[in-house]
């Protein structure tokens, strides 16, 4: 079955309720979500580098579906639903939500020769 992941990059709007805010996402919205069509994992991370990159945290959902785009659909209708339901945080900030279809492998054959420049590049 195909492979796929949905990242969603967060932050927490007010920084006095961080600790309230990964709280409300690690114990109740990702529980909420876990009900997802092809839904097989959900982590979150936070950024080493705050400076660096869109956002304070990423949410990683992974699916197996054959769907990936119906599973995502699911996973956004659940979660408008507990929003209107009064389950949602409005602290939450969203810098950025992508989708991703793990790439096949088996598509391609392997390159039957390297022969590509030694310098790294930029160097």
């Amino acid at each position: 079955m195909p492979r796929g992941a949905f990242f969603a990059f967060t932050n927490c709007a007010d920084p006095k309720r961080d600790e309230e805010y990964n709280r409300w996402y690690s114990h109740t919205h990702l529980a909420d979500l876990s009900g997802a069509q092809g839904l097989v994992s959900a982590r979150r991370f936070f950024n080493v580098r705050p400076g660096d990159g869109p956002s304070q945290y990423l949410a990683l959902y992974e699916f197996e579906s054959a769907d990936l785009q119906a599973s995502v659909d699911d996973l956004s209708r659940i979660a408008v639903n507990t929003f209107s339901q009064g389950r949602h945080i409005d602290c939450l900030e969203v810098g950025g939500l992508y989708v991703f279809q793990e790439v096949d492998a088996a598509r391609y054959k392997p390159l039957e020769r390297l022969d590509y420049p030694r310098d790294l590049p930029g160097a």
